[in-house]
């Protein structure tokens, strides 16, 4: 029912009928709010503010205050309408039609200021939103060929049951449970997922995955011989202060690869995005090489919580001023702490992220509100 089309003798009729009483007294705000929530607000609660000029935390301050509910799923647009109207924008009928029937649902033209939330609703392609849940059966509700872009960094595998001590360091390797696979689960984990990126990826699209030796060879094997891509380059991240090897056994590992494959046939793939003079002039007007030396992840960037493979923003900021453009859409499955989002949003692309780990998507949530923040301030200061 929307609360917000009725007239006021008409949400007077509701609310008797529902037994609430002490109504003669409230503004129409103040009535939907009371049929939604069932608590009946104080004459002061509506009253003229400036919820753009308030930071998210203190906007759902205000929500909470008012009894205000399901407000932790929204962007800040969002939660701005719900303090201004008493209506959930998704329980919106009007917004609830245009999502049943697939389609994409823009940030309005101010959301470079707002900030993506956390997303559990029934919507199918929230642009700048992160998604949480597998990444398999949700890229199978998106439409084909619906992203410009993919940059992603899956599991690799690597990770053991007990992790691997070190006699003379406190370090032990990866021992998450989202990065063990049997070798046969993990092959076909893999197809599964690449296949999935290809069909929602437009053709000629750019794909960018991370690996290491442990699973980059089984990637471009997948890429190559089972769905005939087209592979543009291997980049190599050269991390001149990596972690020392543990079991003095071997080398000791100091790169990551990117596999930069094309969504088309090898001898069909033509007209890739490759932004060649934004990268020549990132690298002193000279022909960008595909070995990047730069340093593993910041610590500044793990503020809000690590993660064990985070990619530094620098790396990423590559990818994407390379493979896209001002205005499209990529998409990242394994989105960890939003790495991608991040940069994404200060580039101004718009961008989906997928994860199932509550704990990285809490992490990558209070990221994109600092970025959102910062760009909304910095928009007001030139206003």
């Amino acid at each position: 029912m929307n609360y917000h089309q009725m007239k006021l003798k008409e949400l007077r009729e509701e609310l008797k009928k529902r037994g609430l009483k002490g109504h003669s007294s409230l503004k129409k705000a103040q009535m939907i709010e009371y049929l939604l929530t069932g608590i009946r607000p104080l004459k002061t609660t509506v009253k003229q503010m400036d919820y753009r000029e308030m930071r998210n935390k203190e906007l759902r301050s205000e929500l909470k205050k008012r009894g205000l509910n399901g407000y932790s799923s929204l962007k800040k647009v969002q939660m701005i309408e719900y303090l201004s109207t008493g209506i959930h924008p998704l329980k919106n009928d009007q917004i609830s039609a245009t999502v049943a029937n697939g389609d994409i649902r823009e940030s309005s033209s101010d959301s470079i200021g707002y900030s993506p939330t956390l997303f559990r609703g029934s919507e199918k392609l929230p642009v700048n939103q992160i998604i949480s849940g597998d990444c398999l059966k949700i890229m199978r509700s998106f439409p084909d060929k619906a992203f410009d872009c993919c940059i992603t960094d899956p599991p690799f595998n690597m990770s053991k049951k007990k992790g691997l001590g070190w006699a003379f360091s406190s370090h032990v390797t990866m021992q998450e449970q989202w990065d063990i696979f049997a070798e046969d689960d993990y092959f076909q984990f893999t197809v599964d997922w690449i296949r999935e990126v290809l069909r929602v990826l437009k053709t000629n699209g750019n794909l960018f995955i991370f690996g290491s030796f442990h699973c980059i060879f089984t990637i471009g094997f997948i890429l190559q011989n089972l769905f005939d891509r087209r592979i543009i380059s291997q980049l190599v991240w050269y991390k001149p202060n990596a972690q020392p090897n543990i079991t003095c056994r071997m080398f000791t590992e100091s790169t990551e690869f990117i596999i930069w494959a094309v969504n088309n046939e090898s001898k069909k793939a033509k007209n890739w995005t490759f932004n060649y003079e934004v990268m020549k002039a990132m690298n002193n007007d000279k022909q960008m090489r595909n070995m990047w030396e730069i340093p593993i992840t910041k610590r500044s960037e793990k503020k809000y919580g690590k993660h064990p493979s985070q990619k530094p923003l620098a790396v990423v900021n590559r990818l994407v001023l390379a493979g896209t453009n001002e205005g499209d859409l990529i998409l990242d499955p394994f989105s960890g702490t939003g790495t991608t989002a991040v940069v994404a949003q200060e580039n101004k692309r718009k961008w989906i992220m997928i994860e199932k780990e509550e704990v990285y998507n809490q992490i990558a949530q209070e990221r994109i509100d600092e970025l959102s923040n910062m760009l909304f301030e910095s928009a007001s200061e030139k206003d």
